[in-house]
């Protein structure tokens, strides 16, 4: 969905991705961004730049002159907080003004603490914001949720909520205890109405629903989009 978001709305066409090697997550995010955006762009060039580093590395001057020399419109960078936070902050040092993309392994206080103002304008995707209620369930489950604990939830409650919803829907569905009929009716979950999004579970078992763009403003995370799967 970042794909998505930098060619709709930053106008991008040429991108570069700065991937952690070491964390199969940062790799597929990589992967999936690379293949939906050569879609979008319809050009299998349009990724300008590829790199990698590993969780823990501190010097990525090699990484990013590679990038800078490319001259993208956007950099993904998918990785945890605290590696993509000293990624952030040496790219502006060496002078890097490009939008940053990354997922929502960047939702985390820390990403901010550590890269400070480095980290304003920093745009990651997550499943869910409290600012965006996009169902009926949303709606309810905010409410509630303030209701109860004087705060809005955070993205955990809500995929918590869902996930125990989903859980009560297939065993309805399923008319039995039976692991396995339970199994069976989670999987065929369409259109289940949650506090993230409308879902439905794929062949794999992933879920198919909406998302959320935050940005790094004013040392907050700022709802800034929701793109809906295409």
């Amino acid at each position: 969905m970042m794909a998505q978001f930098a060619y709709d709305k930053l106008g991008a066409r040429k991108a570069a991705i700065i991937q952690d090697i070491a964390q199969d997550y940062a790799v597929g995010l990589a992967n999936f961004f690379r293949q939906a955006f050569n879609e979008l762009t319809e050009d299998p060039k349009s990724i300008i730049a590829f790199t990698s580093y590993q969780t823990g590395d501190r010097d990525y001057t090699a990484q990013l002159t590679y990038v800078a020399n490319a001259k993208p419109d956007v950099v993904f960078a998918p990785g945890y907080y605290a590696d993509a936070a000293v990624l952030v902050t040496q790219a502006r040092s060496l002078g890097l003004k490009m939008p940053f993309l990354g997922g929502d392994t960047f939702e985390a206080p820390e990403f901010i603490e550590i890269g400070g103002k480095n980290v304003e304008g920093v745009y990651f995707s997550t499943h869910y914001s409290a600012d965006a209620p996009v169902t009926p369930a949303s709606e309810r489950f905010v409410a509630l949720y303030k209701a109860r604990f004087k705060t809005a939830p955070n993205t955990f409650a809500a995929l918590g909520y869902d996930c125990y919803n989903l859980v009560l829907d297939a065993i309805e569905r399923a008319g039995s205890s039976n692991p396995k009929a339970i199994r069976d009716a989670m999987a065929e979950t369409k259109d289940f109405v949650g506090a993230t999004g409308i879902i439905t579970l794929d062949a794999n078992g992933d879920a198919t629903k909406s998302a959320v763009v935050l940005v790094v403003k004013d040392g907050q995370f700022k709802l800034v989009d929701v793109v809906h799967p295409r």
